[in-house]
């Protein structure tokens, strides 16, 4: 059925679907900001990496711009007293630095980009890789467009434990599709009757 429809059209629908599912797990997760709120921008527990983990993961640019869209406009709730620059500059730095983990750490890690040979054991890797990336290139960007003084390291690890724990679970449902989606379909078995 999307053979029909054009790529740049195919490609503007994954946009959007990563990018809408993408602010509803970042509503999703305020219900936890009462208990796993770090700071400003990070939480100890945080869906959305996952999210654009998986979008990346699954859909490759377009995935990525969806995630940069829905980052930015989040980002402008929370930061509402930044300029419109500095939010889009973090929001292609975010996106940026995941996207970039991602791809080496698949290369680092020999798996294909259709994620075939994608094994469970993978998994908290891609993940320690691209949580690390991430937290300490945005909060080395905090620190330098003077969004945060201070606290550089425990911001970093708060953050970098928060995308971590969020993406392990999504990452693990994707893991668990994967192989649900490879098994092969077997009929179930059957006794046949026998004649007396």
């Amino acid at each position: 059925m999307l053979s029909v429809i054009p790529h740049p059209i195919q490609g503007l629908m994954l946009m959007s679907l990563a990018g809408g599912i993408y602010v509803l797990t970042f509503r999703l997760n305020e219900l936890f900001d009462s208990w796993a709120l770090f700071g400003q921008g990070i939480s100890l527990i945080f869906l959305p990496a996952g999210i654009k983990h998986l979008a990346i993961l699954l859909t490759g640019k377009w995935g990525a711009l969806g995630c940069l869209l829905a980052t930015y406009i989040l980002a402008s709730e929370f930061w509402a007293n930044q300029s419109t620059a500095i939010i889009a500059l973090y929001a292609l730095i975010s996106t940026a630095s995941t996207w970039a983990a991602i791809v080496l750490s698949l290369r680092g890690l020999g798996i294909s980009t259709d994620l075939k040979n994608l094994k469970f054991m993978h998994l908290p890797l891609i993940d320690l890789i691209t949580t690390a990336a991430h937290g300490f290139t945005t909060n080395t960007y905090f620190i330098l467009a003077g969004m945060k003084s201070e606290n550089f390291l425990s911001n970093a690890l708060a953050m970098m434990f928060g995308d971590f724990v969020g993406s392990f679970v999504l990452l693990t449902l994707l893991w668990l599709g994967l192989s649900i989606w490879r098994r092969p379909w077997k009929k179930p078995y059957r006794k046949e009757a026998t004649k007396h």
